[in-house]
């Protein structure tokens, strides 16, 4: 991630206007890349690039498919994955840190990157990751019926990996 004092977002959206309104709202706190297709993202991401808006759906390289080569590249940046992709029971195995359905407003899309911002500042590996399985946990939950989520193998994972989580100290040793 980066050191400079502004934190650099890359907003990867195949629709042009939404990317560049996307941009438009963080611009005035973030140095901001855009890249309109999953080829341009791969080619923009470096170490400067502290979040990434991933949408998921692209007609090149698919969403799910450019955050796992931004992680197997050893990129440790935020992902927000910004979709109109309802959330399925798939998003417990994506390594992103929030889930967001569009359409997001521009105070819901700060609010999360300030969030992340702060637990960045707070908070080790073992916190970040605890975040991440807690959002996955309320976006599902949001978008499914508690009955529907008990009777799968994944959802039950995702409790019984934030019960571990939460259980474990984590100590000043962390990031």
């Amino acid at each position: 991630m980066s050191t400079s004092t502004q934190p650099t977002i890359l907003v990867v959206e195949d629709e042009r206007e939404l990317a560049d309104l996307y941009a438009t709202w963080v611009s005035e706190d973030y140095e901001v890349y855009t890249a309109y297709d999953g080829r341009s993202a791969l080619e923009s991401m470096s170490e400067a690039v502290d979040v990434v808006l991933l949408d998921r759906h692209m007609p090149d390289v698919p969403g799910d498919e450019v955050l796992n080569r931004l992680r197997a590249a050893g990129h440790d940046c935020w992902v927000i994955m910004v979709t109109a992709v309802d959330p399925g029971l798939d998003i417990v195995e994506l390594d992103i840190d929030e889930y967001v359905t569009k359409p997001v407003t521009r105070t819901q899309l700060m609010r999360i990157i300030e969030n992340l911002r702060v637990q960045s500042r707070y908070s080790g590996d073992g916190r970040r990751e605890l975040a991440a399985l807690s959002n996955k946990m309320a976006t599902l939950e949001d978008e499914h019926a508690p009955d529907e989520l008990a009777e799968t193998e994944a959802y039950r994972q995702l409790e019984a990996d934030l019960k571990d989580l939460s259980e474990t100290p984590v100590g000043d040793g962390d990031r």
